[in-house]
């Protein structure tokens, strides 16, 4: 058995222990509340410049999930207590997150660009070949991943190091990113108030099985980014292009 398969197996015993805790113990803090009371906190004060830092924190912290969108989600649906009018335009607070997540994501590039040394090189040649055979759908594939909540480092710091253009990392990333953050600050516009009805009771069940599932789909996300052989999966479509 794998190291990864272990430490899934582990994390999730643990967290249906947590589960199973808190539901017994309802007065139990819960981490996942606590969290997002701050996010909520942190993006009343900040306002517009909040989702630039914090997009471009969580995308420059490599392979360590930071939930950035959740400001960005926050900021597309607060309202004014007195007049109940929306505060942001989820447009332009979505286009504020993307520019701050790729330049957090392009750390990654300069990371490796300047660092190849540090890359595996069987790595470094496999993403290479890549590039070379498939000029067209790199730049694809990279808008693809930034257009979700996967980690990109994975493709973005071997590309550095390939030396692979930057502004052709860069353009696809911000396209991708400012839509995925649009979508989420349009999110926010349209279900926060149902997000706090849930969690206004962070003692209830339904409050609780929220948090687990939520914290049960990143374990899983986690664990699928490390587990698939990227380089692998990249021969073995050079191998089947090659045959065609």
């Amino acid at each position: 058995m794998r190291k990864s398969d272990r430490v899934l197996i582990v994390t999730l015993a643990a967290l249906a222990f947590y589960f199973v805790l808190s539901v017994t113990i309802p007065d139990i803090a819960s981490p996942f509340i606590i969290a997002y009371n701050w996010l909520l906190e942190i993006s009343k004060v900040m306002g517009y410049f909040g989702p630039f830092i914090v997009s471009f924190i969580g995308n420059a912290s490599f392979l360590f999930p930071i939930p950035y969108m959740m400001v960005t989600f926050f900021l597309g649906g607060f309202t004014d207590i007195d007049t109940g009018l929306f505060l942001f335009d989820p447009w332009l607070v979505g286009l504020i997150s993307g520019l701050g997540a790729t330049i957090g994501e392009m750390m990654g590039y300069i990371l490796g660009y300047g660092g190849g040394r540090l890359i595996d090189e069987n790595q470094r040649t496999a993403f290479g070949e890549y590039i070379g055979t498939h000029p067209r759908a790199t730049p694809f594939i990279i808008w693809l991943l930034a257009i979700t909540p996967i980690p990109d480092d994975f493709l973005i710091v071997p590309l550095g190091a390939a030396k692979y253009s930057w502004w052709k990392v860069a353009v696809p990333q911000f396209i991708g990113k400012s839509m995925f953050m649009i979508m989420a600050a349009w999110a926010g516009r349209y279900s926060l108030a149902f997000f706090d009805f849930l969690l206004g009771n962070p003692a209830s069940i339904t409050s609780r099985s929220i948090e687990v599932l939520a914290l049960l789909f990143l374990i899983v996300g986690l664990y699928l980014l490390v587990r698939i052989d990227w380089r692998k999966m990249i021969t073995i479509e050079q191998v089947e292009d090659s045959q065609q």
